[in-house]
């Protein structure tokens, strides 16, 4: 199948972290067999055209993108138009779809159509009524897309899925921790996300002020950057925590993997989700987790199954969860199993891809 995704959540050569979701679904459907290419923003430090992991990558101009969408949709002639996070630049491509006559869909992640802080929410709504599909990562985005005039028939939830051949169980924790020069009696915290307000990080470093009055040996480490990152650091100062925090930035999906596996637990305290990639990640490395008890956790997190959740914004029961877990040996052990269990399950990539080309296909033969 000949698919072209749109979307400018695509990483570049001066931001190449920047969210790789997108860019890691075009890259399932190649190797799954399909034609891809992958329509995104002009950066100056990159080509027009590239060709990477059997996917070829367009990039056009940002400012007026409708004539460069257009020609590019007649030139490469796509069977499906998809869209990855409508915005601006992504939603020239319903123009190009109606005037060529080929279906197109878009995937909403929650900040695309959350009212909540989102000055361009009524234009959103209108290019999302355009859209011959709506693919959810979750309930609770779609849930959200109803609440922005979405009919529900038109809505499809798939959720997301992560790299598995980075994250997955069952690795030599201890020989890791030796390599990363980690104690192997150490209790190990981990953190993955961007550094902003509305992941939780400071309330996460509030309870570990807390925690190290039950658990004296541990360590958290914080992996991501963003616009919190001096104040965390400063909040760190603050408690005296120096020796039991540890920031890591930006690093590569090796070294990721790598946290993944020789961690203990994995935190994940949001005030809002749609459905977090670093806590498939989590789940797929086999880490119990502690998160928050918001709709887009809930549907990864079973609370006594395969982690504990606690009341948003609680740095005491936060701090509870997170000694209750890494306390007790035989409840991070079960925790762990059905982590990874309930990813295979319920989360997969296979799962993902076929959920996706069975809307592709469908699109195909009523279009």
């Amino acid at each position: 199948m000949n698919i072209c995704i749109v979307s400018s959540w695509v990483p570049s050569k001066r931001r190449p972290h920047f969210a790789p979701f997108v860019y890691n679904f075009a890259e399932k459907l190649g190797k799954f067999g399909h034609e891809v290419s992958l329509v995104s923003p002009l950066d100056d430090a990159d080509e027009s055209i590239s060709h990477k992991d059997m996917i070829t990558i367009y990039r056009v101009n940002a400012k007026l993108p409708i004539f460069s969408i257009l020609r590019l949709v007649g030139k490469i002639k796509p069977q499906i138009i998809h869209v990855h996070a409508p915005n601006y630049f992504s939603c020239n491509a319903i123009l190009a779809a109606k005037l060529k006559k080929i279906p197109i869909i878009a995937t909403v992640h929650r900040a695309e159509v959350d009212k909540i802080g989102n000055p361009t929410f009524f234009f959103r709504k209108l290019a999302l009524a355009r859209f011959a599909k709506i693919i959810a990562v979750s309930d609770h985005t779609k849930s959200l897309a109803v609440k922005a005039g979405v009919k529900d028939s038109k809505i499809t939830v798939i959720y997301n899925s992560c790299d598995e051949r980075f994250f997955f169980y069952e690795r030599d924790k201890e020989h890791l921790r030796r390599k990363l020069n980690f104690r192997c009696n150490d209790k190990l915290i981990l953190f993955v996300g961007n550094l902003i307000k509305r992941k939780g990080v400071a309330l996460l470093i509030e309870s570990l002020h807390l925690l190290r009055a039950t658990v004296p040996k541990f360590l958290a480490i914080i992996v991501g950057q963003g616009e919190e990152l001096q104040n965390l650091k400063e909040l760190v100062e603050k408690y005296g925590l120096n020796d039991y925090v540890k920031f890591y930035g930006r690093i590569t999906k090796t070294e990721l993997s790598e946290l993944y596996a020789v961690a203990d637990v994995f935190v994940l305290p949001s005030a809002s989700e749609g459905h977090s990639v670093a806590l498939l990640e989590a789940m797929a490395s086999g880490l119990p987790i502690v998160a928050s008890d918001i709709e887009g956790n809930k549907e990864s997190v079973q609370d006594g199954v395969n982690g504990l959740l606690f009341k948003n914004a609680s740095r005491e029961e936060l701090a509870e969860n997170l000694a209750n877990v890494v306390a007790d040996q035989s409840l991070k052990q079960s925790m762990s199993i059905k982590s990874s269990e309930n990813y295979l399950k319920k989360f997969s990539t296979k799962i993902q891809i076929d959920n996706y080309l069975k809307i592709y296909t469908s699109l195909l033969k009523t279009h």
